[in-house]
């Protein structure tokens, strides 16, 4: 990372993850040996912070962190990710604690998580992190007291808000208005259950959302803007884990924005980019070892 190197906030989550590599998932009453296992911060908003400063960027991730020995864990791992933490010690008792467990053979994964309680709208007014020098912002919808006032800052100072928009949590509509991309999983659903694109892509318009992008794991990612809709189609690549891929996507397209600029006629071109970049993530188990091929 060099002077030079763009900055950019990720607004959101960061939890523990324990992350284990499993033959096949259990059933009731059955154990399972794990054939490998990692300690990992995780969170969409962190992992994409960690492809940021992989890619060569200087991420912050504005968090809540509680003051607990795992915590412990999450700062020492960012910090050999080259991701420093903007993180209130808010809350009792452990971080968020995610059990992941991933399938060989398929790279598909299990996940248990009590991410909900990081979804609440905060009652206090949350403070602004300094925006100095930032080029990019990303959001991932927890938190959301605190990404809605960041996201109004940045905007108000020129700077791009993306969003990452896994799912729908209580308060998407509330933090959607206050971006300029959306980056939608195929699991985003419309307030009446619809996952089509189309009808995904209209609801986000009624909200103000003038770019949406789709990825739908494998299959070509959908895109539009003010002027303009298409896809790019995403090269194949040899599958060990998909556990992160979309959180590091999310972390090389804020890059190139914050590298480039916002730019509608160069969105496609942008996509394509971001999943070449980060295509190694999925040949490898876990969300740490790519880095260091």
């Amino acid at each position: 990372m060099t002077a030079s190197a763009p900055r950019a906030l990720f607004v959101g989550l960061c939890t523990l993850d324990v992350i284990q590599s499993v033959d096949r998932v259990p059933g009731a009453n059955e154990k399972v040996v794990a054939r490998e296992s990692l300690l990992a911060a995780g969170g969409p908003a962190t992992n994409a912070a960690v492809a940021f400063a992989h890619l060569g960027g200087a991420p912050t991730l504005v968090t809540q962190l509680p003051d607990h020995p795992l915590s412990a864990v999450i700062r020492a791992d960012l910090e050999t990710c080259a991701v420093p933490l903007a993180a209130d010690d808010e809350g009792a008792g452990p971080p968020v604690t995610a059990s992941i467990m991933v399938t060989r053979g398929t790279g598909e994964r299990a996940v248990v998580s009590p991410s909900s309680g990081a979804t609440a709208l905060e009652d206090a007014a949350a403070p602004v992190p300094p925006l100095d020098e930032v080029r990019a912002v990303l959001v991932d919808g927890y938190h959301p007291a605190r990404a809605i006032a960041t996201a109004k800052a940045a905007r108000a100072s020129g700077i791009p808000v993306l969003m990452d928009a896994g799912s729908v949590k209580p308060h998407t509509p509330d933090v959607v208005r206050e971006v300029d991309v959306v980056i939608a999983s195929a699991d985003l659903a419309t307030p009446d259950g619809s996952r089509e694109p189309d009808d995904v892509v209209a609801w986000l318009a009624t909200l103000g959302v003038e770019r949406t992008v789709i990825t739908r794991g494998a299959d070509d990612v959908v895109w539009r803007t003010p002027g303009a809709t298409g896809s790019v189609k995403i090269d194949p690549v040899e599958v060990v884990d998909t556990l992160g891929a979309g959180d590091f996507f999310h972390g090389a397209l804020v890059w190139r924005v914050a590298t480039l600029g916002l730019d509608d006629t160069r969105l496609a071109e942008d996509i394509a980019w971001a999943a070449r970049a980060v295509a190694p993530s999925l040949g490898s188990f876990g969300t740490r070892a790519w880095l260091h091929r």
